[in-house]
């Protein structure tokens, strides 16, 4: 088959493809190299949060080793008179009170000091503060309310316990994803709906080819991303969007945030969250009464149920995510943020945007190309700046003429 473009100069439809891959070529963006700054303070960070996740399994080991725990529960039943609920609930809330005193300093070299000195932050001294106050009151607020669950499941089904708190949790878990968009996430971050009318006309045809409407978008906060579940999920921007990409970088980031948007990407966060309580809780019935039935005396109970369990669910369970944290993190880089860029790229086509709004990452944010060991492992919930930079170079089916993996959801671009 051929296409003639003149009358003497005639052209094979291949031709016509290799042309088109050609041009696209010329428009690869080529990964910058990361400042040595940049290297060493991801390596900065990476010595933070292997000290904060060390402190996290400390605090409840001194509270068990010392015996803490069980003077702090004989202490919290005196204050309640012993009612059993009251007495649980108090202690659950003085150990937070005390963990969170304990990891202050660290909580504000790492997240204060060091993303003010990086430039990452213009948050006041006072703001983060009152941040950290309204995070505590709400764990406190969110322990005293459900911690009463599987301690009673605990006392009425020694064995399964473990399965029916897990199901029981579900809701729990389910609520409180809908209601931190709604009334926690705004008593530290100001959210503003979306003023930016072509912008939102944009966000609208796209959304529009995906076969939904009328997507809530606001502005706030220092990520782009999807909050919420069922009535209250919407798709969050970074307050500085507009100052630091370009309409066709905003396009393909709006493109990503869809994916997870129209796949409810959340709710399979719910269905991890679920797994990952059921085999906790097994795990803590089954490591608790072992570490109970040899070290009972040094702790200062005997009994699950006992209030002063608690330091050891929480050893427990820290221990636990841990241990599948780097599997977690391989599923989420790998299978949902990946194939958010995929997605992004098969609505929006901006391959060069993509390539551009990541590598002006390494280059005007001073981040770094690909993730060292340690990160990969631990802490790389997205693929790296450099591996997203290749991608929107070589991924272009459409260009190809390949099919498309999310050709099933939405419409190809106009």
């Amino acid at each position: 088959m051929q296409i003639k473009l003149s009358r003497t100069v005639p052209i094979s439809l291949a031709g016509t493809i290799s042309l088109c891959i050609g041009a696209h070529a010329e428009t690869l963006i080529p990964v910058p190299a990361a400042s040595a700054d940049a290297v060493a303070r991801m390596q900065d960070r990476d010595v933070l949060w292997a000290a904060a996740e060390l402190l996290a399994l400390a605090i409840p080991f001194f509270f068990l080793v010392t015996g803490l725990g069980a003077r702090l529960r004989t202490l919290c039943s005196r204050l309640t008179g012993a009612r059993r609920f009251w007495t649980l609930a108090l202690f659950a809330c003085m150990y937070l009170l005390f963990a969170g005193l304990i990891t202050l300093p660290l909580d504000y070299y790492r997240d204060y000091v060091q993303p003010h000195a990086f430039g990452w932050s213009h948050q006041s001294a006072p703001e983060w503060l009152s941040g950290k106050v309204v995070q505590l009151l709400v764990r406190l607020i969110i322990a005293a309310l459900f911690i009463w669950i599987p301690y009673r499941l605990i006392a009425w089904s020694p064995r399964r316990w473990w399965l029916y708190a897990s199901l029981a949790l579900i809701p729990v878990v389910f609520m409180v994803l809908v209601g931190l968009p709604v009334w926690v996430y705004p008593l530290t971050t100001s959210y503003k709906p979306l003023q930016d009318k072509p912008l939102e006309v944009r966000i609208e045809a796209l959304s529009a080819r995906c076969g939904v409407s009328r997507i809530p978008v606001y502005v706030g906060g220092d990520e782009d991303t999807v909050i919420g579940l069922g009535p209250t999920n919407r798709i969050i921007l970074d307050e500085d969007i507009f100052k630091t990409e370009t309409p066709d970088e905003i396009e393909f980031t709006v493109g990503h945030e869809l994916k997870h948007y129209v796949q409810g990407d959340n709710y399979k966060a719910l269905a991890i969250v679920t797994g990952l309580l059921l085999v906790g809780f097994w795990l803590a019935d089954r490591m608790g009464r072992g570490l109970l039935r040899r070290f009972s005396q040094h702790f200062g109970f005997s009994e699950l149920t006992d209030p002063a369990s608690v330091p050891l669910f929480v050893l427990i369970l820290t221990l636990f995510w841990l241990a599948v944290l780097p599997f977690f993190n391989l599923y989420t880089r790998n299978y949902i943020e990946h194939e958010a860029d995929r997605f992004g790229l098969e609505l929006t086509h901006q391959n060069r945007a993509m390539g551009e709004l990541f590598s002006n990452y390494i280059t005007r944010d001073h981040e770094v190309a690909d993730w060292d060991t340690f990160f990969r492992i631990f802490r790389a919930t997205h693929p790296s700046n450099a591996e997203r930079i290749r991608f929107a170079n070589t991924y272009h089916p459409w260009v190809e003429g390949k099919p498309l993996v999310y050709g099933y959801i939405c419409n190809a671009s106009p």
